[in-house]
């Protein structure tokens, strides 16, 4: 609360202006054509003193030194001029068109290159577009900001992992992109901290990755972080305080509806309730889980950076600290990290440069069940009947047991105090290079990386007894240690040449990367109950149990060896041309297929430098196409092998006395001839830009096969072991992407818009031989698979029964006959759902399984705002998801006598006929419960993702105050959201396994949060 009342204290700090006195200037403000500008800002350097030219461009200033004031004029499109007054009173200005945008350089493959002469499809996020984005990974401040990526997190649950998909879904494996810090290459970025970003370039077309060639088939991310500032030495502060709690909670029924609900349920079932069991009149407590099961959350987050940089070299230096709360589960959800980043490069001479960055890593994370319908706190919640209260004064935990609900099911606050977990990284991350140019345009690099990182994870289950099918009788330790860590060395030569107007350059080089991991662990039990509540007994030397167990393994050593090279040449920067070629050997291969080659090529015009571009609106017009090949060896180790394991099989040898030996058996069949997948790629697209730069557009038309690909294969039972992997399938994405930008000035207001679309388009076009499909994730509590892959279907389509709507009457079950006029439901009633017939065979069955959703969008939309007046901004992220949608499975009417939400008070009954949901029935003769679109929601949503309000002190003031800039600000994250999904949230990604995506079998919540931040620099 101190800390709030701070950051308010701060921004009641009154902005001032130095009111200008004496001399008038006037003038009038051009462009280089002669053509006036009008809504120039023209501002009195140092001051909040100006004005803005008129229709005629005109403009008028009173100056408080007429020699030695300086004018700033500024607008979209031009650059930012200081013109010195210099005694003047009549000052007439020409401003220079802003070609800044186009001569931007994004970060390439091995290189860099000016944004206007690119040909791939290359998005880039600055520093300025993460800021005040405090969340504690790096693709949460993605979100939104790029088309054609979708960022979407596995769990609301604090730590949780992120997914990134560009460009689609192409596998149904490892669909996440390739990540660069600083040029190496490592498999995910949550070491990062988002205050240490200078920028980040998402490379989506095959031309852009391809260079990268091995696992670039899902796209690139090259983030590149922040090195030492040019000028005086500074100093900097970053903080953020914030409270978050879950944006809505699904409403489940209380006492009372319950009641009437379970006698609805039993009733019609032609059961008979229990003696004990209340009636409405005897109800003495109503307990909402919900409600009682989250409270506010806080989270921390603070960074102090500091930076200088010389002719002789830079130096960048960071230390944070971030601390996530759970809204759930009090301190056994938290997230906590502490990292420390050091950059710096020193310049021997103007030939010889090395430099070196480092990343150091401690996280710690507390963790809960989630998105488990069987054991997760949420998933008790929806299901515990409101009757139970929730402590008890004799339980071994304090928490009451329900004398109704059963099965998987305890007390939701049970279910935290017997969930000890925690898990805890340590991560060393980065690398030292030389760089050497002997020659004008040749530049020698050798670049030498590491990434360790070293885990532990433990956890205590205590003893319990809650009833005869829910116990632990003796208490329980687990603990595991792992590590796994690459190297990777990189050597490459880049020459650049300008002849005339034709330019080129050249990069060659080769990489080598090994990686390898292992890991061991042992568990206990039987520690004293006397001192099982004690954390400091949680060890496995404590234990007492006979049967401890330890186990342990080491991942064969994966090599990777590559050979690249790149042309890239232009014709007076008009005509452009690209070209690359990788080629890859991988130890996850075998000999047959080891090595994959990887090109691309890719062309550009810019047609507004032709002569006989005459179109005044349109600055900039340029065309691009690319095309190429990527490659993804994301498998497991020794896959083309037949791999044996241990304990498999038991032996007994000798006589008299037997010896049992334990042998080794085979687990999988071998395919020699396993190879690369691969993913081929066209992008067709346009770049403008209209009105001096004010409006810019991108467009992009992408069509990509991914061939190859890397799945388990079919094998018949006859084989006599597990299937191998082998290239069996292939999926097409394509859709179309479109970028718009605004930018404006009126007056003192600085106005910016940037939209972003994006559409997706997903097929499964071969799997699996004649299969035809491969089968995903089978809901247990009903025995079905609900996902799959299927050729001429998005991966991961929902299966289920397709619903006609309700039975009203019995005439209604009577009319819904097959072609043998007999009813397809007999056994249905008023109230029961209709299903469809759709193979026409006259039975309601196995064969009438279809695709009843998907849990990909159509659309994905973003929307950035942002705006600045006088030192007071404002800025806002909307992110949109269209035609997703969500399988809900965390109910269970297989549970006697489980909660509802209260969308179920609509039910048919005998008071309410017309009812939206179908009447409650225990015994379920119609098959209600089966998987339907019943469960099937539309996903989409409207979310305003992050909403700032900063204000940032006149430079006057910040000069008295000897500082160099201060900014206070006030941030809200998921302030809105527009959805019709009744669930916890509409935002749902995956466990890590594509065929388990956008199914909520209890989800973690993302939550709705608001802080105070200020940015402090010295």
């Amino acid at each position: 609360m101190k800390r709030l009342l701070l950051f308010i204290a701060l921004f009641q700090v009154c902005s001032f202006a130095l009111l200008a006195q004496g001399v008038t200037v006037t003038g009038t403000v051009t462009d280089e054509s002669g053509e006036t500008v009008p809504g120039a800002t023209v501002l009195l350097k140092g001051t909040s003193t100006g004005t803005v030219t008129d229709i005629e461009g005109n403009y008028s200033l009173s100056v408080n030194d007429v020699n030695n004031d300086v004018l700033v004029i500024s607008f979209i499109g031009y650059q930012t001029m200081e013109v010195p007054v210099a005694g003047q009173t009549a000052l007439d200005v020409i401003m220079q068109t802003d070609v800044t945008e186009l001569e931007e350089i994004v970060v390439v493959g091995y290189g860099v290159q000016k944004k206007k002469v690119v040909t791939g499809a290359i998005a880039k996020i600055d520093a300025d577009d993460i800021k005040g984005f405090n969340v504690p990974r790096v693709e949460q401040a993605l979100q939104g900001q790029v088309s054609g990526v979708i960022v979407s997190s596995g769990s609301g649950q604090p730590g949780s992992n992120q997914t990134i998909l560009i460009r689609g879904v192409s596998t149904n494996g490892d669909n996440s992109p390739l990540y660069l810090v600083d040029g190496l290459v490592t498999d995910n970025i949550a070491n990062l901290n988002p205050s240490d970003i200078k920028s980040v370039e998402v490379l989506k077309d095959a031309a852009s990755t391809a260079i990268y060639g091995a696992r670039g088939a899902n796209g690139v991310i090259i983030v590149t972080t922040k090195k030492g500032a040019v000028g005086k030495p500074t100093f900097s502060y970053d903080g953020f305080v914030s409270s978050a709690s879950p944006w809505r909670l699904p409403t489940m029924m209380n006492s009372e509806e319950y009641v009437s609900a379970i006698e609805d349920k039993i009733l019609n079932a032609g059961l008979t309730l229990p003696d004990n069991f209340p009636t409405t009149a005897e109800i003495t407590n109503s307990t909402d889980w919900m409600d009682e099961l989250v409270e506010p959350a806080v989270t921390h987050n603070h960074q102090f950076s500091a930076s200088k940089s010389t002719e002789g070299g830079s130096v960048y230096f960071s230390v944070g600290y971030f601390d996530q709360e759970g809204v759930i589960g009090g301190d056994k959800s938290n997230y906590r990290r502490y990292n420390a980043r050091l950059n710096s490069d020193y310049k021997f001479n103007d030939a010889i440069t090395i430099g070196q960055t480092l990343s150091v890593l401690h996280d710690e994370r507390q963790s809960i069940p989630e998105n488990n319908a069987f054991g997760s706190p949420l998933a008790d919640a929806f299901n515990y009947d409101p009757l139970t209260p929730i402590t008890s004064d004799t339980a071994k935990f304090g928490f009451e047991q329900s004398p109704w609900v059963e099965k998987e099911y305890i007390n939701p606050f049970n279910r935290i105090a017997i969930q000890n977990y925690e898990a805890q990284t340590n991560r060393a991350q980065g690398n030292v290079y030389l760089t050497v140019s002997p020659i004008e345009g040749l530049t020698l690099k050798s670049d030498f990386g590491l990434d360790y990182s070293f885990s532990n994870q433990s956890s205590f289950t205590p003893s319990y007894y809650f009833r005869n099918t829910f116990q632990n009788p003796i208490n329980d330790v687990f603990r595991e240690n792992s590590q796994a860590g690459f190297w990777r060395w990189e050597n490459y030569a880049s020459y650049t040449k300008k002849i005339n107007q034709h330019n080129a350059s050249i990069v060659v080089g080769t990489s080598r990367r090994k990686e390898s991991s292992r890991w061991e662990g042992s568990t206990t039990g039987s520690i004293p109950l006397e001192v099982e509540d004690d954390p400091n007994w949680w060890y496995l030397s404590a234990g007492q149990d006979s049967l401890d167990l330890t186990y342990g393994a080491a991942a064969p050593v994966r090599s990777l060896i590559s050979y690249f090279a790149r042309l890239q040449y232009d014709f007076k920067e008009t005509y452009l041309f690209t070209a690359t070629f990788r080629r890859d050997g991988s130890s996850k291969f075998g000999p047959n297929n080891r090595y994959g080659n990887f090109p691309s090529f890719s062309a550009g015009w810019i047609v507004s430098n032709e002569g006989f571009w005459d179109v005044p609106v349109v600055d900039f017009f340029k065309l691009r196409a690319s095309w190429g090949r990527n490659g993804n060896d994301r498998i497991g180790d020794l896959q083309f092998s037949a791999r044996v394991t241990p304990g498999g099989r038991v032996y007994a040898f000798g006589e008299p006395n037997t010896t049992v030996f334990f042998g080794v058996s085979p687990v999988q069949i071998s395919n020699p001839n396993i190879q690369w997948e691969e993913s081929e790629q066209l992008d067709i697209g346009f770049e403008a830009h209209l009105w001096k730069s004010k409006v810019t557009v991108e467009f992009d038309y992408y069509n990509k096969e991914t061939i190859g690909l890397l799945a388990t294969s079919f094998v018949p039972d006859i084989a006599g072991n597990d299937p191998p992997i082998a290239n069996i399938g292939s999926v097409l994405n394509s859709g179309y992407e479109m970028s718009i930008s605004y930018r404006e000035s009126f007056g003192n207001v600085n106005f910016g818009a940037t939209f972003n679309a994006s559409t997706f388009n997903n097929e499964v076009t071969d799997v699996n031989g004649a299969q035809g499909v491969q089968n995903g994730y089978s809901w247990p509590v009903r025995n079905q698979t609900i996902t799959n892959m299927e050729v001429g279907q998005p991966i991961g389509q929902f299966l289920g029964y397709t619903t006609l709507g309700i039975f009203r009457t019995q005439n209604d079950v009577f009319a819904h006959i097959g072609p043998n006029g007999l009813p397809l439901q007999p056994n249905a009633a008023p109230g029961d759902l209709i299903f469809a017939d759709l193979n026409n065979d006259g039975v309601i069955d196995a064969g009438d399984i279809g695709n009843i959703g998907k849990p990909w969008p159509d659309f994905i939309l973003g929307l950035n705002l942002n705006a600045d007046y006088k030192g007071f901004d404002v800025r806002m992220l909307l992110t949109a998801n269209i035609g997703n949608d969500i399988y809900k499975t965390y109910e269970r009417q297989d549970v006697l006598y489980n909660n509802f939400q209260d969308t179920w008070l609509d039910r048919v009954t005998e008071d309410n006929p017309n009812g939206s949901y179908p009447r409650l029935i225990a015994s379920d003769p119609n098959g209600n419960q089966r998987p339907s679109d019943f469960y099937v929601e539309d996903a989409s949503f409207m979310r305003i993702k992050n909403l700032q309000v900063g204000y940032t002190i006149p430079n006057t003031l910040a000069e008295s105050l000897k500082i160099q800039r201060l900014r206070v600000y006030m941030a809200f994250d998921n302030i809105l959201t527009l959805t019709g999904y009744t669930g916890f949230d509409p935002e749902i990604g995956t466990s890590g396994w594509i065929l388990d995506t956008g199914i909520d079998k209890g989800f973690y919540p993302q939550n709705r949060s608001i802080g105070a931040g200020i940015n402090l620099t010295f």
